[in-house]
């Protein structure tokens, strides 16, 4: 495996540089329980990195709401747009996702194996040190999770889902170690595995910060597993269990929820805290930057006049983004944009990244209704819940045009592409559906369909990778 895989603690980022801290040995900085307690954080923050920088565009940007600005994009976006990513390219998102995807489980790994060692030690410290081990398992699962989207066809590809998946790395793994890929069903098979084991060690935990990997967590993310998996009874009684100790951030609240991160009420599971450490998806769709997305118009054009949704399509400039902006209104995915005026501090006007929010456990509930065969009354309501909350109407006033529950399902996708838009979804959900990309006519693409299965729904194994492990199997398409 290349060295992602292999590369001990003391590569990762800075919060684990020995020489820093001044330890001499992994085994040294897993010595005491303030080594763990750094390591969980930095093991957040390795999540920032990955999604901030990765994985929300890998999850947007091939999809078809997504607009690129073709002037300030570079050619990895412009890759990703175009479905022209090769494995040569080095610089770019075959290999630095798959890169920043290991570094998670690297960490994580490294957490369980030497925690327990630490455990050992400090028997006392036990509801401490498995929480830690409860961020590692949620991390590794969620790592392997995206990966498996990244670089492998869907779950239901295959009848048994015995097509490549990814490596489901689980261990500390030794320099001479034999590392090939897994099958996709045993990447599922570890991914639920690591998400219960993260519910046991939680123990049952109230989710008191969402900025933080909680048992809730496990359960959302499981909720979206058994999703994808097309197990729609697990993935439909997960999401229960979620919308059951989770509200819904209501309708004055909701622009907010995006727009004023530092204030952590509302329906967030799990966000990532950008707090002195910046974002780069607020540089990529700030029109007062380099911007290199925008909402499609066609896609904004959809939306009702009196959906709240809508305000987080349009910037207004503040007077804090200087005379030149002012007052001036923009096409941009305001999610990632946050209020100026009312933040005086830098590290204070921030919007951090959602990984998992209650909003999509109605969606996946309501899917899973309706290809389960339930009650499709049931599933309704899940949709009119958030059709109520975006126009202000009230939910008994809301009715859904629907005969027969295909009917239902397309209702249920067109909410779930507007509710999760820009939020790392779309693309993946065409592709767990096995449908085809079909863009708008204003797309700046070149590609304006790609019609599923394609090989390329499939990032390549980056040329790095293929080089440095002569058992990694490049996936089909990529070999001519």
């Amino acid at each position: 495996m290349a060295l992602s895989l292999c590369l001990t603690i003391t590569s990762c980022s800075s919060f684990l540089n020995v020489e820093t801290l001044g330890k001499s040995t992994i085994e040294g900085f897993f010595s005491d329980i303030d080594g763990l307690k750094a390591a969980g954080i930095g093991l957040h923050r390795t999540l920032l990195d990955f999604y901030d920088g990765q994985y929300l565009r890998m999850g947007d940007i091939p999809g078809d709401c997504t607009n690129l600005l073709l002037v300030n994009a570079n050619a990895g976006l412009k890759k990703l747009s175009d479905f022209e990513s090769l494995p040569e390219d080095n610089s770019y998102y075959p290999y630095s996702i798959w890169k920043k995807g290991y570094t998670i489980c690297t960490n994580a790994n490294n957490i369980l194996y030497y925690g327990q060692l630490l455990l050992e030690k400090n028997p006392a410290q036990e509801e401490l040190i498995r929480k830690h081990f409860g961020y590692a398992y949620f991390a590794r699962a969620l790592a392997i999770f995206d990966l498996c989207n990244v670089y492998a066809m869907p779950y239901n590809y295959t009848a048994d889902a015995s097509h490549p998946g990814v490596v489901a790395i689980d261990h500390v793994p030794g320099f001479d170690e034999v590392i090939e890929r897994h099958s996709v069903k045993h990447c599922y098979d570890m991914i639920i595995s690591d998400l219960k084991k993260g519910i046991e060690c939680f123990g049952g935990d109230s989710m008191e910060d969402p900025h933080y990997i909680s048992g809730l967590a496990c359960e959302a993310l499981l909720a979206r597993v058994y999703l994808y998996m097309g197990d729609y009874a697990n993935a439909g009684a997960c999401a229960e269990k979620v919308m059951a100790k989770v509200t819904l951030t209501p309708r004055d609240k909701y622009v907010d929820m995006f727009r004023r991160a530092q204030d952590v009420s509302g329906e967030a599971i799990l966000r990532l805290n950008s707090y002195e450490a910046g974002t780069g998806m607020t540089s990529l769709c700030s029109p007062v930057g380099s911007q290199d997305i925008e909402p499609v118009k066609d896609f904004v054009a959809s939306f009702s006049s009196d959906d709240i949704r809508l305000e987080l399509f349009t910037y207004t400039a503040e007077s804090e983004d200087g005379e030149a902006y002012e007052g001036k209104s923009f096409s941009a995915v305001c999610k990632y944009i946050p209020y100026k005026f009312c933040e005086k501090t830098k590290e204070n006007r921030r919007s951090d990244p959602f990984v998992l929010r209650v909003s999509e456990m109605y969606l996946i509930h309501a899917e899973a209704i309706c290809k389960s065969g339930g009650d499709l009354s049931a599933a309704a309501d899940d949709i009119k819940e958030l059709r109520s909350r975006a126009t202000g109407i009230a939910k008994k006033d809301i009715a859904l045009n629907f005969s027969t529950a295909s009917d239902l399902d397309k209702l249920i996708q067109e909410e779930r592409k507007k509710e999760l838009c820009f939020e790392g979804h779309r693309f993946f959900d065409i592709k767990r559906r096995g449908e085809d990309i079909v863009r708008y006519r204003s797309t700046s693409s070149k590609t304006l369909k790609l019609e599923y299965p394609d090989y390329r729904f499939a990032l390549p194994i980056s040329q790095m990778e293929m080089q440095a492990n002569e058992n990694m199997i490049q996936n089909d398409g990529y070999n001519e």
